[in-house]
């Protein structure tokens, strides 16, 4: 029977995959099988969604973005005075330093946020309450009680804030650029306005302290080590000094004659020496006359080829190029216009500081080439009488000099540096720009009531397919075609659609002959009753079923009926003995039947049986067990004789849990009908009932009571083909049904 099975199921093995498609069609059967259960909690979920997007306290984002540069530690930088390049890693450091405990604390207290509800810890919940609860009833040996705050702490109030401050803030980065966003969400768009801007001033404030402590703590750090400094050139000259005094090359005027050359160098030496002292102290003498009558200084060579004032004219020169168009392009009051003229007179400071520190170092330029003038001299008029031991001595005094002038270079440029540590720790400049400040939120950000209705309709369509799921997966009854065909190995010879409550069976046949029902109960009994041997009796057709209450005696008057309405004389015989569920169909409970028959009770077939008759012989009244009365070779007998009068003979059986009385019927039966009802029969009690029956007698099943809406391809099927009317104004025959002890009236 395996290889009439049909579809897709029948043809794939059951080790084989199943197919996308079929799956497709699978899963599209599913939804509209489920489709009012998906809608309904899908809705619902929606709505109830909805009353919670509009019933949560609604959140408004105030954003800012900030520009991070790493602070200059010289206030000038030959390749970027204002902006040197920074890392990745910077940026990142400096939105753990906003997203930072003692951060947080500063805005708390900068904002007042201890006097905002929305920064205070809320009520516990019914939940939180239980699991305190709970706690407190299990002993622990760490349970010594909340203990006074130490020194210094802040206050619970504060400390709540700074909690839910860090959970209202959101720093990120702007893709791989030194931008950062700061996102505030608060429960009113000014709290977040307000919280915002603390929040970005109070960054800017801790990167300008930071700052300035890192250029005091260099100062300090310069200052020692000029100090030591000091110390090592004052052992140098000292050394100089004893050296000259050991060996007597200091006040000495006449000695021992030099060379010819050696006189020529120091004579020409001399003169450089003089030159240079003249030339030194012009310049100072003009630098100090321009100083004390107030001249343009920055005029003399000697400030013009200072790098360090040549960087800061370029500086001050870029800073009046932006307070011009600052002023010309905002009001008095702008807080980037008093930034920028703070930041020219700092310039103008600094420029101050170095002109008067290089007319000091051109005094000492000058004090030192006199010192070295009167030297040479010296060295002049001691030159004639100096011995080879003095020119060795001169030449380690010339050593030592060498070593007193390295410490002193060395020592005057962390004088310098020191000076400039001292204008860095007055040049405050934070290395943050604010590049859009703190946003005024219109509409709030939170709850988004259309994602909440959107995923609480998902969470509802989700719960009604899971239902589904578990429903047919927990459902041990037959609901398709293919899983009867795949459980029991028989094939579906027709597929009964479940009649509403104003149609009837057996009366529809007769009533609506053109429906798509009573077509398919035709379509069976033709299917069922064309291979029957060609010997001019008529077919005996079993039907069968599981359980009681399945459709298998309708099936069977339906059967019958359509029979005598297209011309054929039908037998239907109620041969369930102990139910009679057929005589009690046509009211012949109490009339003599087939019970009667089989205990002996005289009978003789109508001779004047005519076409589109139908007999109906009733169950009985039985007297002893029924296997007892079936067993009598009297059955063989009375469906011989009615083979020879009637076209069809239909035997509405006994449900297949009464093995004898089913395995009797079978054997006198030509082919065997097995009623399955939609969503009742069971998968396991079917496979026990086909084995108590013939299999090769088993014409196939006929599935009973199918939902319309549970079988697209059925509904589909019985929509297309009915047509509205169908049968209408047919009149229904006249007459009796009887039993056996009155054939002669008959429908």
């Amino acid at each position: 029977m395996t290889e009439n099975r049909t579809g897709n199921e029948l043809r794939r093995g059951p080790d084989q995959d199943m197919t996308l498609a079929e799956l497709f069609r699978q899963s599209l059967s599913f939804a509209r099988r489920h489709f009012w259960r998906i809608a309904f909690l899908g809705l619902l979920c929606a709505v109830a969604a909805l009353y919670a997007a509009l019933n949560i306290e609604r959140l408004y984002k105030s954003s800012a973005q900030l520009m991070i540069e790493r602070p200059a530690t010289n206030p000038i930088e030959e390749e970027n005075p204002t902006f040197p390049a920074i890392g990745t890693s910077y940026v990142d450091g400096q939105i753990l330093v906003i997203q930072a405990d003692d951060t947080l604390l500063k805005v708390v207290e900068k904002a007042d946020l201890t006097s905002e509800p929305f920064f205070q810890s809320k009520p516990p919940n019914i939940v939180e309450l239980a699991i305190r609860y709970i706690k407190q009833l299990v002993p622990s040996d760490h349970q010594t009680g909340r203990g006074p705050l130490p020194e210094g702490a802040p206050d619970p109030a504060a400390l709540s804030a700074r909690k839910a401050l860090d959970d209202a803030l959101s720093v990120s980065r702007e893709g791989d650029t030194n931008v950062i966003t700061i996102d505030i969400r608060a429960n009113s768009p000014k709290l977040a306005h307000r919280v915002t801007e603390a929040v970005v001033a109070t960054y800017v404030d801790l990167r300008i302290s930071q700052r300035r402590a890192d250029a005091l703590q260099m100062s300090d750090w310069i200052d020692a080590r000029a100090e030591e400094l000091r110390q090592e050139v004052e052992l140098a000259e000292k050394s100089v000094t004893d050296f000259r005094v050991k060996h007597g090359l200091i006040g000495e005027a006449d000695g021992a004659s030099l060379s010819d050359q050696q006189i020529t160098e120091l004579n020409a030496e001399l003169v450089r020496a003089r030159g240079e002292l003249a030339l030194k102290r012009a310049a100072f003498e003009r630098a100090q006359t321009l100083l004390e009558a107030g001249g343009d200084i920055l005029n003399l060579p000697e400030v013009q080829s200072s790098e360090i004032l040549t960087e800061l004219r370029q500086q001050l020169f870029q800073v009046e190029l932006r307070e011009r168009d600052l002023s010309a392009t905002s009001r008095g009051d702008n807080a980037r216009l008093e930034q920028v003229r703070q930041t020219r007179a700092a310039i103008e400071r600094q420029i101050d500081r170095q002109v008067r520190r290089i007319v000091n170092v051109l005094g000492n330029e000058v004090e030192t080439l006199e010192n070295r003038a009167r030297l040479l001299g010296e060295a002049l008029l001691r030159a004639s009488g100096q011995s080879k031991i003095e020119i060795r001595n001169n030449v380690d005094l010339q050593q030592l000099e060498r070593v007193a002038e390295a410490y002193r270079l060395r020592y005057q440029r962390y004088l310098d540096n020191a000076g400039l540590a001292e204008e860095l720790s007055s040049f405050s400049t934070s290395g943050t720009q604010v590049v859009t400040s703190a946003t005024t939120p219109l509409e709030p950000v939170y709850p988004p009531v259309k994602v909440f209705v959107i995923l609480g309709f998902v969470f509802g369509a989700m719960i009604a397919v899971l239902w589904g799921l578990a429903r047919e997966a927990l459902d041990t009854t037959f609901r398709t075609v293919a899983q009867i065909e795949s459980a029991l190995g028989v094939q579906i010879l027709v597929q009964l659609p479940k009649l509403d409550k104003r149609q009837a069976i057996p009366e529809i046949i007769e009533a609506e002959p053109l429906s798509p029902f009573t077509e398919t109960v035709a379509a069976l009994r033709y299917s069922v009753s064309a291979d029957h041997n060609d010997d001019g009796t008529a077919p005996v057709i079993y039907l069968a079923s599981t359980a009681p209450f399945e459709g298998k005696t309708s099936i069977a008057a339906a059967l019958a009926t359509s029979g005598s309405v297209a011309g054929q004389k039908v037998l239907l015989i109620d041969g369930d003995l102990r139910r009679a569920g057929l005589s009690e169909l046509y009211g012949l409970d109490e009339e003599t039947g087939l019970a009667d028959i089989l205990q002996g009770a005289d009978w003789q077939p109508s001779t004047d049986v005519e076409d589109g008759v139908l007999d109906v012989l009733p169950a009985g009244i039985l007297t002893d067990m029924p296997i007892n009365a079936l067993e009598s070779p009297k059955l063989s007998e009375f469906l011989q004789q009615a083979r020879q009068d009637y076209d069809l003979i239909v035997i509405d059986g006994p449900p297949a849990a009464n093995v004898a009385d089913c395995a009797i019927l079978s054997r006198h039966s030509d082919r065997i009908l097995f009623a399955v009802r939609w969503g009742q029969t069971q998968i396991d009690g079917a496979r026990r009932a086909l084995t108590r029956l013939s299999r090769k007698k088993l014409a196939g099943v006929v599935l009973n009571f199918s939902e319309l809406n549970e079988d697209p391809w059925l509904g589909e099927t019985y929509r297309l083909y009915s047509r509205s009317g169908a049968g209408a104004g047919r009149r229904a025959r006249g007459g009796k049904v009887t039993s056996i002890s009155d054939w002669g009236r008959r429908a």
